[in-house]
């Protein structure tokens, strides 16, 4: 598995103590709450941003049709503090929902929810 920063700023962590921590994260969909990252699994890779860098979190619901149908896309987006933005898609409403909370519980320095200026 390849390890990416989500941040640019990120110091760059060895492999062998980010996948230890990945494995042993509990998941949510396609992400991983790790002891002190964030993890973002899509096929091969994988992104991760320590929690210390995160600033504010929301979930993002895009929508749109294909025909009769209506889809949903659900996305995680974290504001970092070197003013970028990770805009992360999430199959299923309830992964973010779950992330956000586990966010909202032990990070509380972390701003949950979108603020509109911001």
């Amino acid at each position: 598995m390849k390890f990416k920063p989500l941040s640019k700023t990120e110091e760059i962590t060895e492999k062998n103590i980010l996948l230890e921590e990945f494995r042993e994260a509990p998941r949510a969909g396609e992400g991983r709450m790790g002891q002190s990252h964030f993890f973002y699994r899509y096929f091969i890779n994988a992104r991760y941003v320590s929690y210390r860098k995160i600033q504010n979190a929301y979930l993002r619901v895009e929508s749109g049709e294909s025909g009769e149908f209506l889809l949903k896309e659900f996305y995680l987006i974290l504001k970092l503090d070197d003013n970028t933005e990770g805009k992360l898609r999430f199959e299923r409403e309830e992964n973010v929902k779950r992330i956000l909370a586990y966010l909202e519980e032990n990070y509380p320095r972390i701003e949950i929810g979108y603020k509109k200026g911001k």
